[in-house]
């Protein structure tokens, strides 16, 4: 254990990380039955073989047999201390260790910046509630109250000092500064959004960051601006965040492709018209970060851009940042929307349908590379090819997708008649996987536990005082007073809270390594197992019996037939 670390922040983070977005960062998972799939990056293969359990918060190779939770599959795939793969963890979340003075100052000054983002978003959340104005505009944009409540829409009076009086109670000036919630000019602190319709901005685990602003009505005479988002802040950096990607990595059609759209309102139509696999970026570009992200829950981005010339630079620009992140197996494309439509337009005029009939037009990044490089040279002449494929040579270049760059260059040279011969790809070889067993009935329970921690255990079995000197009966005992502290622990979250006892932390480790079956009564079988480890434990004591003690002989003879036959309620 990291002593400088406190164990309630690792519990802390233990439970607020999900496993799949945290080895989603390293490596491409997909999500086949209730796991994820991938495959393993400590040894060689090609086939998946790297099993992932959201449920149960652990990782498992079954061919290799490489295992264990977020903290050990950064440890053991990035070659980080103990420490440091906290740390990557914290960071993750937006946490600050608070492992000595400084850092915890750090950490809780991080704490008040989010907790001032959540109060303020409560007070325009009711500065809604108070605004004819604000309802109206809404209401013209035909945004329901439901939907307002799923996205904390709010308004921001146009008052100078609403917020900043509602929170100076709680905050210090030097606070909402740093928040972003009140600029400063010469002496003079006040509101920095004001007769604005609010939009709370969160991070991919769902915290709030910052806000974005939209004005409630465009004045010719005063040059505002149409949106306004937070500044930089500790929390907040707007080349990084994807607007609504908390709510639209939780649905199952994000899996297999994300829209990415340009602004907060057509995010929240089209998740009102039932299209909630929906993000926006925070600015016209599509960044390295913001495909970064998307990948890490999706096969396939559709970035959706208005059909003008602005819309075509930010796509390309999405082109050129995808090159040096996308790995094969992801897929872009684009829809080049009608000009002055948007998303929101759309729906408007014609719901999920019209939607769905943009989207069936999208094209792929190699049909756009072609459109937008076959017209800017002859190709009719040598030289106009040779230049069109000096181009494209140039742009894959940062390409590290080695097959996604074979079929491109491919699809690409055959559009100008030049002929391409790729080299064959050899079959792939099955990969033999190692297998493991339990050596006993109580490690088999113990297995059984670790993966069902609310388990029905028979008191009875459990506490029989055969078998309480058996180790594996203490070690169930040490999971189950655990789980009594906490019954949403899952397997991940066990194993690292035995860390700091080195032989109980082994034995774990060791019997973690098992596979399971899928029971379909687990309580059964654990306590079957019970039954077993007494029964045996009867059987070792009758052989060490000397057969002249009759008395003594039939009597564990007896008992042995009484918890076979106890065994068989299970």
């Amino acid at each position: 254990m990291a002593r400088n670390i406190p164990k309630d922040f690792i519990d802390n983070i233990i439970d607020k990380a999900n496993i799949v977005d945290i080895i989603g960062n390293y490596i491409k998972l997909e999500k086949k039955g209730n796991d994820y799939w991938a495959r393993c990056p400590f040894h060689s293969e090609k086939t998946s073989s790297f099993s992932v359990s959201e449920n149960k918060q652990f990782f498992h190779c079954f061919g290799c047999g490489a295992h264990g939770n977020a903290i050990g599959f950064i440890m053991d795939h990035s070659n980080k201390t103990y420490p440091e793969a906290i740390e990557t963890i914290a960071n993750t979340l937006g946490l600050e260790i608070p492992r000595d003075k400084e850092s915890s100052k750090i950490y809780e000054a991080r704490k008040i910046l989010q907790n001032s983002l959540n109060d303020a978003k409560d007070n325009f959340e009711n500065q809604l509630k108070n605004s004819t104005k604000a309802i109206s505009y809404l209401k013209q944009r035909n945004i329901t109250g439901e939907t307002a409540k799923i996205f904390n829409i709010g308004y921001a009076a146009n008052d100078y000092q609403v917020l900043n009086k509602f929170l100076s109670a709680t905050y210090t000036e030097k606070n909402l500064l740093e928040a972003g919630l009140i600029v400063k000019k010469d002496k003079n602190s006040y509101d920095k959004f004001r007769d604005r319709i609010m939009f709370p901005i969160h991070d991919q685990t769902g915290n709030i960051i910052a806000f974005g602003g939209r004005i409630l009505n465009e004045d010719k005479e005063k040059s505002l601006a149409k949106y306004m988002n937070s500044p930089e802040t500790a929390l907040f950096s707007k080349k990084k965040v994807l607007y609504n990607l908390h709510l639209a990595k939780k649905e199952k059609k994000s899996r297999d492709f994300l829209y990415v759209v340009e602004g907060y309102m057509d995010v929240i139509k089209l998740h009102q018209a039932g299209i909630k696999n929906s993000v926006a970026t925070l600015g016209t570009a599509v960044t390295q970060e913001n495909l970064l992200q998307c990948f890490k829950y999706t096969k396939e981005i559709i970035c959706c851009f208005d059909g003008d010339n602005a819309g075509k630079k930010a796509a390309w620009q999405g082109v050129e940042n995808i090159m040096p992140v996308i790995k094969d197996g992801d897929a872009i494309s684009f829809v080049f929307l009608p000009e002055n439509c948007d998303p929101d337009n759309i729906i408007e005029n014609g719901g999920e349908k019209l939607w769905n009939e943009n989207i069936n037009k999208k094209i792929s990044i190699e049909e756009f590379i072609y459109l937008k490089y076959s017209k800017e040279f002859d190709l009719s002449t040598a030289a106009g090819k040779t230049q069109y494929l000096q181009k494209i040579d140039a742009l894959l270049k940062k390409l590290n997708a080695k097959i996604l760059k074979q079929i491109i260059m491919e699809y690409l040279k055959e559009k100008v008649g030049v002929k391409y011969i790729s080299k064959k790809n050899k079959l792939e070889e099955p990969v033999q996987h190692k297998k493991y067993k339990t050596t006993s009935p109580l490690q088999k329970a113990v297995l059984i536990l670790l993966h069902n921690p609310n388990v029905n255990i028979n008191e009875e079995l459990f506490n029989d005082t055969r078998i309480k000197g058996n180790k594996g009966i203490i070690l169930m005992k040490s999971i189950v007073e655990l789980i009594k502290k906490n019954n949403s622990i899952k397997l991940g979250a066990i194993l690292e809270s035995f860390r700091d006892d080195e032989k109980i932390y082994v034995s774990l480790e060791k019997i973690s390594r098992i596979p399971i079956t899928d029971y379909e009564y687990p309580d059964k079988e654990l306590n079957a197992c019970l039954c077993l480890a007494i029964r045996n434990t009867l059987k070792s004591k009758l052989a060490d019996i000397d057969p002249s003690d009759l008395k003594e002989f039939s009597s564990v003879q007896r008992e042995i037939r009484e918890i076979e036959e106890k065994s068989k309620n299970y």
